[in-house]
């Protein structure tokens, strides 16, 4: 389907019944990205997938709104209302848990929790040594893709960001129909990298004030741009932290089924102060903050 926000035409998934789960994409992708996943759980909830602005295969008309997490939590802000499925839980991945984060700050009356894997928001660090290292990391892992944007080559800037994502390589060992949703999405990545606001939105005191569960993953052989703000924001106070064993950053579109069952034991876990589990998410995942 299609959903219709003034002049815009937001490609949206909108399947299955029971409580709603709102997916948000992160870089280089978009709603497709979800499509393993909503399969499957569809069939135990409503799924809801938009593309956000500007991504995707759709001509998106002018506009003066800034490339930004907030301008994008306003428009699922405005897809929610407008589908009428509130209060939705919300799950993001990479720039889509950054988005994620933000609603659930911005909107609290809309969002019923919040499972975020490996957020990048420098904003979600405070101690000196973890900012100096999250910014160290960030300059290092993105070196190759200011480089090939300086060069003006499009399709190298996205093997290069895939690449510093996933690994050397990576782009051209993806799935067919996954390179082509990242080809798809390649004219979005300097947007994204050069944004004034870039991998800085929610702060460590606003994630304190949200009443609902908030649950915050990392993969293990991920690398300290996602792992040290994931950390950071998992020590706060209400926040759940899962430490994924073997996930790297692309874990969700490399193993959707076992990100799934990482997410139906999310759904099915309440405040941090109930009893987790590998066994109860399916995973050999240590979970908890003995993990931090």
């Amino acid at each position: 389907m299609t959903m219709h926000i003034s002049a815009d035409y937001f490609p949206c998934i909108d399947r299955g019944t029971g409580a709603p789960i709102l997916f948000v994409h992160g870089a280089a992708c978009d709603h497709r990205i979800w499509v393993p996943h909503i399969q499957d759980l569809s069939q135990r909830h409503r799924c809801i997938a938009p593309t956000l602005r500007w991504f995707g295969r759709s001509q998106w008309p002018a506009t003066t709104l800034e490339f930004s997490e907030k301008t994008h939590a306003g428009d699922l802000a405005t897809i929610i209302e407008g589908l009428d499925c509130g209060p939705v839980f919300v799950v993001g991945w990479s720039y889509g848990a950054n988005v994620a984060l933000r609603l659930s700050v911005d909107r609290p009356d809309l969002i019923t929790g919040v499972a975020a894997y490996e957020p990048s928001s420098t904003s979600l660090v405070s101690e000196p040594l973890d900012i100096a290292m999250h910014q160290l990391s960030m300059q290092e892992t993105f070196f190759p893709v200011t480089e090939a944007a300086a060069a003006g080559d499009g399709t190298g800037v996205l093997k290069a960001f895939i690449g510093a994502v996933g690994g050397s390589g990576t782009f051209g060992k993806l799935p067919p129909d996954l390179r082509q949703i990242c080809l798809d999405n390649a004219h979005t990545l300097i947007p994204l990298l050069s944004a004034k606001q870039r991998f800085a939105s929610v702060t460590a005191a606003e994630l304190e004030t949200l009443a609902m569960p908030v649950h915050v993953a990392w993969g293990e052989q991920s690398g300290d741009l996602w792992t040290i703000p994931s950390k950071a924001a998992a020590r706060l106070t209400h926040v759940h932290g899962h430490a994924i064993h073997g996930a790297d950053h692309i874990w969700p579109a490399k193993d959707p089924m076992a990100f799934l069952r990482w997410l139906d034991g999310v759904l099915h876990l309440g405040s941090k102060t109930e009893p987790v589990c590998p066994e109860t998410l399916g995973l050999d995942v240590p979970i908890g903050s003995s993990t931090l």
